[in-house]
C-alpha cells in the first residue's frame, strides 16, 4: 500500500462480507472526522423516526453553522424527515443534520448523548461525538471506528439506498441535491467530510469480486480523498482473489466416543464459504482448529454444544461452526459383559466343586471335562464378543482439509500413506504419464521428478504470476519448448494479449474438494502441466468465467497443435465441483478446470482433442489411455 503514494494520513479497509479489517494506516489514531459524523446522525434518525414525519424548522436548527455546508433551510419551513436525511447524506447539509437532531431529542446536547451511547454499544472505543454535524475538536473518531459505524448502518436498507444515491429530487424542498463527489468505477456509495483539522475524508463502499468492502480515508489533500480510495480499491482487486475455503457436506471434524460401537462422531461443513484472500493463498495455508469436548460419553447430553470448529488466517476468523451433539450413538450395555463373566465363573465353580467331590471319592468324572470345556468356550466367547468394548474411543481431530492420504480417500478406495510410500502408483513413462487418485506417486518420485525439469521463465521469459506460492514454472524441456511456441502463437493471433503461468510443477497437492488435487494424486507432479491465464481478464481461475476468457477458448481450440490438451474438460468432470466425485473406471477425471493444460505430445493431443476414441468429442486422458490399451483398469490401478 505504501507504493500507492496515498495522500490520506490515515485509512482503514474493512471486509464487510466477513466483518474484519484487512489493512490500514493510523486506523486507531483519534482525529476529527468532520461530516463523517453524519453517518451516525442518519443512523439514529432512521432507527427512531418515521420518514414521512414533518419537521418545522426553528432558529436553533440553523445556528452555529458558519463555514459549514447548508441546504438553505428557513425558519418556519416544513420538511419531511426523508428529505432532511437525503440533504444530510448527499450534499452534507449541516442545517438538515441539526434539524433532525433537535427535532429528535430536543437539543444538540441530548442528541450527542444518544450518539455516544450508540457508539459505545458498537464498540467504538476511540470515538466521542459532541454534535450531529462534525464540528469542533471534541468531536472525534478513528478510521476503524467509522468503518464499524458504517458497517452497522449498512444493515439498514433505507440507509443503504440513501448512501448509494448520488442525485435526488426532494419534494418538500423543491430542489435536486447531489453527492459531494462523483461516483467512480469502484464506489457504490459514500459520504465525504472536510474541516481544516480533518482534511479531506471519505467513507465509501465497493463490491470487488463478490465481496463488499468499506474504506475510510481521513486527512487527504484537496481532491485526493477520491483518488486515494480508487487506488486502494484497485490494489485490492489486483492483489486479492476469492478462495472457496469450505464446501457444504465436507467432513471437518471427528470427535472420539467412549464405550460405544461408534468410535468417532463425524461432522461436516454446513455451507459453502468463499472469502477474499491475498493472491495465491491456498486453503492449506490457513489454520484449522477445534476447541471443545475431546470425548463423548454416555453422560453427554443430546443437544449439548461440544465446541467450535474454526478456520483462521493469522488472527482473523474466516469461518466458525459450532459443533452440537445431535444424535446419540449406540453405547455398550456392560450388563451383558457381567452376565457373560458370571456364566464363565459359574461353570468354573461348578467344575471345581465336582472336581473336589470326585477327588475325595477318588473317582474321575466326565462331567468335569465337559464343564471345563464349556468354561473355555464361554471365556473365548466373552473375549470374542466383548474385547472391542474395552478399546479406547477414537481420536478427536480436524479432518479437513486432509493432508494424510488415508483421510482424504474414501474407505472403498483407500490407499494409506504407508502404502503410497512403498510403491509408485503412476502409470506409463513419458508424456502419457498418468497420475490421479487411482495411480498415485510417492514422495521420492516427486522429488526426483523435480530434478529433471527446466525453468520456463529462465529459458523463454514466460511469466509465472504466482511465484510467491508456486515457485518457478518448471516443466520438462520438451513441454517447455512447446509451451513457448503455443503462447507465442496466442500473442501473435490476439494482439494486445499475452498468457503466463499460474502454476506448473508442484511438490505438494491442494485440497480442492476432490482427490485429484491431493498430494500424490495431482497432475501437477508430472512436470508436464501448467495452469494458464491472460491477466487482461483478471487473476481469478474460475470456471464460471470461461466465456469471458479469450485465452481459455483459444486453448481449447488450438492447444493440441502444440501437444497440449484440456486435462479436465467439463464433459469428463463427473459433476459439479462441490460434489465429492473422483476418478472412475470409465475415464471420469473428478475435476473441471478450464485453465489446466497438460502436455502429451502432438500425436496424442490431436487424437484426444478430435475424439478419435470418443465419437468425435473431446476425450479425457484417462479414457484415451484405456481406449488405446495403455491402461487396463482405471479404477484399480492396473498397468499394461
Amino acid at each position: 500500500m505504501e507504493e500507492l503514494g496515498l495522500s490520506s494520513r490515515s485509512y482503514f479497509l474493512w471486509n464487510n462480507s466477513l466483518g474484519f479489517g484487512v489493512l490500514g494506516r493510523g486506523m486507531d489514531v483519534q482525529t476529527e472526522v468532520a461530516s463523517l459524523t453524519k453517518i451516525m446522525t442518519a443512523l439514529l434518525v432512521l432507527e427512531t423516526r418515521d420518514l414521512a414525519e414533518t419537521v418545522v424548522i426553528t432558529p436553533e436548527m440553523l445556528s452555529g453553522l458558519y463555514e459549514f455546508a447548508v441546504i438553505g433551510l428557513t425558519v418556519g419551513q416544513a420538511v419531511t424527515v426523508e428529505d432532511l436525511l437525503y440533504a444530510t447524506l448527499l450534499p452534507s447539509a449541516g442545517d438538515a443534520a441539526q434539524a433532525l437532531a433537535i427535532s429528535t431529542s430536543g437539543s444538540i446536547a441530548n442528541f450527542a448523548d444518544l450518539m455516544n451511547k450508540r457508539a459505545q454499544g458498537l464498540g467504538m472505543v476511540n470515538t466521542h461525538f459532541s454534535n450531529p454535524v462534525g464540528k469542533d475538536e471534541e468531536n472525534y473518531s478513528t478510521p476503524r471506528d467509522i468503518a464499524i459505524l458504517l458497517s452497522e448502518a449498512l444493515k439498514n436498507p433505507t440507509f443503504v439506498e440513501m448512501f448509494e444515491t448520488f442525485e435526488k429530487y426532494l419534494p418538500t424542498l423543491g430542489i435536486t441535491v447531489r453527492k459531494t463527489f462523483r461516483q467512480t468505477s469502484y464506489t457504490k456509495g459514500g459520504k465525504t467530510g472536510y474541516t481544516e483539522a480533518a482534511g479531506r475524508c471519505l467513507a465509501s463502499t465497493a463490491e470487488i469480486e463478490g465481496t463488499e468492502y468499506i474504506l475510510v480515508t481521513i486527512g487527504a489533500l484537496p481532491g485526493q480523498n477520491v483518488v486515494d480510495t480508487e487506488r486502494i480499491y484497485a490494489a485490492v482487486e489486483a492483489e486479492y482473489e476469492p478462495v472457496q475455503i469450505m464446501r457444504a457436506g465436507e467432513e471437518v471434524l471427528r470427535v472420539g466416543v467412549k464405550q460405544s460401537v461408534a468410535k468417532v462422531l463425524e461432522f461436516v461443513a454446513e455451507s459453502d464459504v468463499t472469502v477474499v484472500l491475498p493472491n495465491g493463498t491456498r486453503r492449506e495455508d490457513l489454520t484449522y482448529e477445534y476447541d471443545g469436548v475431546q470425548e463423548v460419553t454416555r453422560e453427554t447430553t443430546v443437544g449439548e454444544k461440544l465446541g467450535t470448529f474454526t478456520i483462521r488466517q493469522d488472527e482473523d476468523v474466516l469461518y466458525a461452526q459450532e459443533i452440537y451433539y445431535t444424535e446419540e450413538p449406540e453405547f455398550y450395555n456392560y450388563s451383558w459383559v457381567g452376565l457373560g463373566a458370571g456364566v464363565s465363573v459359574l461353570l468354573l465353580l461348578v467344575a471345581m466343586v465336582i472336581g473336589v467331590c470326585t477327588w475325595r471319592k477318588k473317582k474321575s468324572s466326565w462331567l468335569i471335562l465337559i464343564l471345563l470345556v464349556l468354561f473355555g468356550v464361554s471365556v473365548g466367547a466373552n473375549v470374542w464378543l466383548f474385547h472391542d468394548w474395552f478399546e479406547p474411543g477414537g481420536e478427536t481431530e480436524v479432518t479437513w482439509p486432509g493432508t494424510r492420504l488415508d483421510e482424504i480417500i474414501s474407505e472403498d478406495d483407500a490407499v494409506r500413506e504407508d502404502e503410497v510410500d512403498k510403491e509408485d502408483y503412476s502409470v506409463h513413462e513419458g508424456n502419457l504419464m498418468l497420475i490421479n487418485p487411482n495411480f498415485m506417486v510417492d514422495k521420492e518420485f516427486i522429488a526426483s521428478r523435480k530434478q529433471e525439469l527446466v525453468s520456463v521463465s529462465e529459458l523463454y521469459g514466460i511469466k509465472e504470476y504466482n511465484a510467491s506460492v508456486n515457485g518457478d514454472n518448471l516443466l520438462t524441456a520438451e513441454a517447455a519448448e512447446n509451451l513457448n511456441a503455443m503462447l507465442a502463437a496466442y500473442k501473435t493471433e490476439n494482439p494486445g494479449h499475452e498468457m503466463g503461468t499460474r502454476s506448473c510443477f508442484r511438490e505438494r497437492g491442494t485440497n480442492c474438494g476432490r482427490l485429484c488435487a491431493a498430494t500424490g494424486a495431482s497432475d501437477h507432479h508430472t512436470g508436464l502441466t501448467c495452469d494458464l491465464i491472460d491477466l487482461q481478464y483478471g487473476t481469478s481461475l474460475d470456471t464460471a468465467d470461461y466465456a469471458q476468457h479469450k485465452e481459455w477458448q483459444w486453448l481449447k481450440a488450438n492447444s493440441y497443435k502444440y501437444g497440449f490438451i484440456d486435462r479436465f474438460p467439463l464433459a469428463w468432470s463427473g459433476g459439479l465441483m462441490s460434489e465429492p466425485l473422483n476418478v472412475d473406471e470409465n475415464g471420469t477425471t473428478g475435476l473441471y478446470e478450464t485453465w489446466h493444460y497438460r502436455y502429451v505430445g502432438v500425436e496424442a493431443a490431436t487424437e484426444i482433442a478430435t475424439g478419435v476414441y470418443n465419437n468425435g468429442e473431446y476425450d479425457s486422458l484417462e479414457h484415451y489411455l484405456k481406449a488405446t490399451g495403455r491402461v487396463l483398469d482405471l479404477k484399480n490401478g492396473a498397468r499394461e
